[in-house]
């Protein structure tokens, strides 16, 4: 699959999905951030194991949703912006940090290869609290819009590994994305690894949750899946480590 031709589908549907949804957001144009949509990388297309790492929604993420709308190129800012994250530090953020572990231990270390996304696609400012970490909780048109656009974006880019790391209180809007699931393993609202057609699914806290919400360390429930993960698709991680070492060995 080629980056352009995958984010050529992409781009059409965001257009199309955003011009449709419009009239039901202008009320929110004040109080929505711009929508958090993906820039494909080939790097992710061409990983042995597809990894997208999902949170809940960003916090401040680039405007408000009324100045998107008003600008003709505003996908593609929005894009840029979402490929600009890839090339910054991961600083503070845990959920970076965690992105960057996911990218060493199954897709040789490319963060890029890590696709981002979000369940809920625009965060919330409310006057005096600042931007909402729950968005979730907004309106039934943002939660449809959200859900819709992310069964979207796994359809077409077909992740091998998803993991939600989004806390168990946005589970309605899981199980709305992924209906259709095969439980393997349940931590009662700390950790949830399903299968979804083919998908192999976890869902847990954010990484940078407080650590007294949860039963253990944040951190240790993060190991467990990459060594799940790692063992899941141990035979492909092997294949591609054999292939890197060959490729260095003819130079």
């Amino acid at each position: 699959m080629l980056k352009h031709k995958v984010q050529a589908v992409l781009d059409s549907y965001y257009t199309e999905a955003l011009t449709e949804a419009k009239p039901g957001f202008v009320p929110y144009f004040h109080e929505l951030s711009a929508p958090f949509l993906i820039s494909v990388s080939q790097a992710y297309l061409d990983a042995p194991v597809r990894v997208m790492f999902i949170g809940k929604e960003t916090n401040g993420w680039f405007d408000k949703l009324g100045a998107f709308y008003e600008r003709p190129d505003g996908i593609d800012v929005v894009k840029a912006r979402y490929e600009d994250q890839h090339l910054r530090s991961t600083g503070n953020s845990e959920f970076l940090r965690q992105r960057k572990r996911f990218a060493d231990a199954l897709t040789g270390g490319d963060q890029a290869a890590v696709c981002w996304n979000n369940l809920m696609k625009m965060d919330w400012h409310r006057p005096r609290r600042g931007y909402s970490r729950t968005s979730i909780a907004h309106s039934a048109h943002l939660f449809n819009f959200s859900v819709a656009a992310v069964r979207f974006e796994i359809e077409l880019l077909k992740p091998d590994l998803i993991i939600f790391g989004c806390g168990h209180s946005y589970d309605r809007a899981l199980k709305t994305v992924l209906p259709d699931r095969q439980r393997v393993k349940v931590e009662p609202k700390a950790l949830w690894h399903f299968r979804s057609n083919g998908i192999e699914c976890f869902r847990t806290f954010h990484p940078d949750a407080w650590d007294h919400h949860a039963p253990r360390q944040i951190k240790q429930y993060y190991q467990e899946i990459i060594d799940t993960a790692s063992e899941l698709f141990s035979e492909r991680l092997q294949m591609r480590r054999a292939s890197v070492e060959a490729a260095f060995g003819s130079v």
